[in-house]
């Protein structure tokens, strides 16, 4: 990912409203470019300041708020990760079951003398 790419996702990262693979591919990029998360910061504390200000909010915390947001970005990207490993072990499992019960029926087929 580009610094471009990266700058254009900054808002929809703040507005929770990146893809699973977005928010990896931006995850990845802010943890090894310190421009993209110097910008980062800057955006997200223009906009944490100002939702403070139209809700009135007591929250000063502004770079623990980001770090807070970003570790649970880490946490739904790795737990994306686990669900589709979880999936393709539920399929493949599921496959593997079919083709022995199959299996097994052809045998009791064949030895029955049905085919």
């Amino acid at each position: 990912m580009t610094c471009r790419e990266a700058e254009k996702m900054v808002m929809p990262f703040i507005n929770h409203s990146l893809s699973e693979h977005e928010l990896e591919q931006f995850l990845k990029h802010i943890t090894s470019c310190p421009d993209c998360k110097e910008e980062l910061e800057i955006y997200y504390t223009v906009y944490l300041g100002l939702r403070q200000l139209d809700f009135e909010s007591d929250e000063y915390d502004i770079s623990g708020s980001l770090e807070r947001n970003l570790e649970d970005a880490w946490i739904q990207v790795k737990a994306n990760w686990l669900r589709q490993i979880i999936r393709y072990a539920v399929g493949t499992l599921s496959t593997v079951g079919i083709v022995t019960l199959f299996l097994m029926q052809l045998r009791i087929w064949l030895q029955g003398g049905w085919i």
